[in-house]
Order: structure tokens, then sequence, then C-alpha cells
């Protein structure tokens, strides 16, 4: 005889949402010196600056990076700081000029840049999400990329013999994810259409961690189920981080704060040309990152309400 459903307990949804002034030990105790992390969000769209932050508050050195093919500006902070040991990104660019750190740090090989492409970052988020250790790929043929990739070895079909290649699973430590919104049981929507492969990196990461404008009530979320672009069960911790994606954007509610990363690319370019006045470096970490005590400070330091309000205005015009 089946039980009867209605008269057995429902389990209790766990609510995942941190208080923002214990998100910084949640990631310190998620991500070890020398761990993996992989972060979501597209070029200047939708990255979770706020969390890669907090990565570096928390001293952590020796990292593997691994993001949407496209990075640049989070990726450069980290390097800048000091975080980074290898990279496994496609793309490192802040579209109209070089990441200065990143390019630095390559020239003077004090970071192990591996040569990997899109499909490399997305095939192996792939194969881990289908449980296998690796994705066959065929669009490498006649490619050096074969030659260079740390990631990628020839096979062939099992069935009938044809040459392949074979990308191995990525399965990162940490995945660091920036949407508008989520409800307390994890459940995120993203607003914007750039959110490429954030969905998959939470599916391939052993912890997930997403920074969002805004908690909503799980009602508003279930009256529109179809919205959410990543489960809760994928996500281990969600947190309420305003304007969590700045200096990127995070459409629709703010734009890119475009000065901004200029500003942080001018102390690069300068570093890079001079490194004896890393010290300007020192000083943005010190003001950016290590002495806001919250994301108030923080947003205190980067020009309040005034210039924040700017960035909500843009993004409603575009």
């Amino acid at each position: 005889m089946f039980p009867d459903p209605v008269a057995q307990p429902h389990p209790q949804r766990r609510s995942k949402a941190v208080d923002v002034a214990d998100i910084g030990r949640v990631i310190a105790e998620a991500l070890a010196d020398g761990g993996s992390v992989c972060i979501g969000g597209l070029l200047k769209q939708g990255r979770p600056v706020a969390l890669v932050r907090e990565v570096i508050r928390a001293g952590r050195k020796g990292l593997k990076l691994f993001s949407s093919p496209a990075s640049g500006y989070d990726v450069d902070l980290l390097i800048a700081a000091g975080c980074v040991a290898e990279t496994y990104l496609p793309v490192v660019t802040l579209e109209h000029r070089f990441c200065p750190f990143f390019r630095d740090a390559v020239e003077r090989n004090t970071i192990k840049a591996h040569a990997v492409d899109a499909l490399t970052v997305v095939g192996g988020l792939m194969a881990t999400t289908n449980g296998v250790p690796y994705q066959p790929v065929t669009a490498w043929a006649g490619s050096d990329v074969i030659d260079l990739n740390p990631l990628i070895a020839r096979t062939t079909c099992p069935f009938d013999g044809t040459p392949l290649f074979a990308v191995q699973a990525i399965r990162p430590d940490v995945a660091l994810i920036h949407a508008q919104e989520a409800d307390e049981f994890g459940n995120i929507r993203h607003l914007s259409t750039m959110t490429y492969a954030d969905a998959l990196i939470a599916r391939a990461s052993r912890t997930v961690i997403v920074s969002v404008d805004r908690i909503v009530p799980a009602e508003k979320i279930l009256a529109d189920p179809t919205g959410t672009t990543i489960p809760g069960f994928y996500v281990d911790h969600v947190v309420q981080i305003p304007f969590g994606a700045h200096p990127t954007a995070s459409f629709p509610n703010y734009s890119v704060d475009e000065e901004f990363i200029d500003a942080f690319a001018d102390i690069g370019d300068a570093v890079r040309k001079d490194p004896n006045r890393r010290d300007a470096v020192e000083a943005y970490l010190d003001r950016h990152v290590r002495d806001p005590r919250d994301p108030f400070d923080y947003l205190d330091a980067v020009g309040g309400y005034r210039r924040l309000s700017a960035l909500e205005d843009e993004a409603r015009f575009i």
C-alpha cells in the first residue's frame, strides 16, 4: 500500500540568504589559497565585483581563475591585488583598451596565462554538468589551439573512428555570480539578457555564491516560475548587495561606470610603464577594497548617491 502523500510531512526549504556582513566569512571558508574560482557575467555586464572584492579582502593567493568567456575589470583587480597564479580565460579586455594588470603579469611571467578559447571553458563546464570526464568537440580541427591548450586532447569516436578532440571537465571550487533578483531560497532571476554562461557555471561548481541587487519575496518568484534562470538547488548562498556589480552594469537597474573603470586602467598603465609607481595601486586597493567596512562604505568611496543615481538614469534610457 502506497503512503498517503497528503499525510506525509513536506521538508522545509532552507533559507540561503546571507547577511551582507557575513559574506566575507562565507567566501573565505569556501575558497582556499590555490583554489579555483569561476566568475559569471559578460565583459562589463553583471560581473560579481563586490564578491571579488571579498576574495581580495580574505587575502587569498595562488588562485586559478576561470570565467564566463569574456572577462575584464574584475580579473584585473584580482591580479592587481596579487591573488592569481593561473588563468584559463579566453578573453580579458576592457573592450576599448587592454587590461593593464593582466597584460603586465603575462609579460613579466608572474602569472601563468593558459591559451584557451571560449569553447574550452564552455565545453569543460558542460562535461561536469553532464557527469562525464570530458566533452567531445570537433571545431578545433586545423587550429593551433590544440597544441597550446592544456585542457584538450586528441581522441576518436568509439563508434566510427572519426577524429575528435576532448576538453577536460572543469569543476571550479567556487562560482561567483551576480544577478538582479532572487528569493531567500536561492532561486535566481536575471532580468538582463547578458547572462551567457551563468547557469552553466552554477551547475558545474562545487560552491555557488550569488550576489543580487535585491532579494524579493518567494511568492514573486513563484508567480513567474519560467523567469527563474538558476534554480535554488544549484545555489549555496545568496546575498543582497546594492550595486554589487559596480563598476560593471546590472541591467536594467544601472549602467556601466566607464569613467571608474578607465581611472583604474590608467593606474595600471602607469605602473606597467614605471613599476616604482606601485604605491598608486595600493592606494586604490585601500580606498576601494580594503578600507570599506561594508558595501555602503564602498559606495560612498566611489561617489555616493549622486554618481550611482546617474548610472540608474543611464540604464533607463539605454
